[in-house]
């Protein structure tokens, strides 16, 4: 990590790779140190704190302390999203369970997605995949998946809907509604969209929609949340098999 924006680190000795860890370690409290208090706590001297503050650019230690307090701030005035259990409705785990056992169960999984979804249906995929399941993601609307899964049976569709009403997604999974060799399953932050009633399993969330102009910003991690409980349930099931 380039800290303080000094980025040849091997440039920097072992004792100023000492400092540069310590003062990066314990950056919320350094803002509030002297020298020596920086000395003591990465155990070297202060003529050595003050050779590391000027090797990395700066040319006193105030005009450091500045800099320190300036980033502090910076990430304090950052944005984390984060989710709790008012993210979900009171079934999730009951459902998520399910849902492994079904994708557990397949010959062939298939993730869709389209937009930001495109990403959650790939990255699912290749979890999956990555555990010895059959799995592809299909992030183009128009890709022959009737072709594909024609002569196959027991097949998973998981489709990735954030508003669950995107009229390509609908006309893509409406296909395979009455298929009985195709389950539906979707994960969507619309418990009453389309997608949502055509699954036969349906995990949903709560989350504000975020729109600017035509560029969706809803977050995704509440998503991301219910892949990897579907993946962990996976693996336990892997690993107890």
């Amino acid at each position: 990590m380039a800290f303080f924006g000094f980025k040849d680190l091997s440039k920097l000795s072992t004792v100023d790779m000492t400092i540069y860890r310590y003062i990066e370690q314990n950056n919320d409290k350094v803002i509030y140190m002297r020298v020596r208090d920086i000395a003591q706590g990465a155990h070297v001297s202060s003529s050595s704190v003050m050779r590391f503050i000027h090797k990395i650019g700066f040319n006193s230690f105030p005009e450091f302390k500045a800099y320190l307090k300036n980033n502090h701030q910076s990430l304090h005035n950052v944005k984390v999203h984060y989710v709790t259990e008012d993210n979900f409705p009171s079934d999730t785990l009951s459902k998520l369970n399910i849902v492994a056992d079904k994708i557990y169960q397949a010959d062939n999984i298939i993730t869709i997605g389209m937009g930001d979804s495109a990403f959650l249906a790939e990255y699912a995929a290749r979890k999956m995949a990555a555990l010895g399941l059959n799995t592809s993601p299909v992030t183009d609307p128009f890709y022959p998946l009737v072709s594909k899964l024609e002569n196959t049976t027991n097949n998973v569709i998981i489709c990735f809907s954030v508003s669950g009403n995107t009229t390509e997604m609908v006309e893509m999974i409406n296909r395979f509604v009455n298929n009985d060799d195709i389950l539906l399953i979707s994960i969507t932050g619309d418990e009453t969209s389309a997608i949502a009633k055509m699954s036969r399993y349906s995990l949903t969330y709560h989350e504000q929609m975020v729109r600017k102009e035509a560029y969706d910003f809803s977050s995704q991690v509440p998503v991301m949340y219910l892949v990897e409980g579907i993946v962990n349930i996976l693996i336990e099931k892997k690993n107890n098999k």
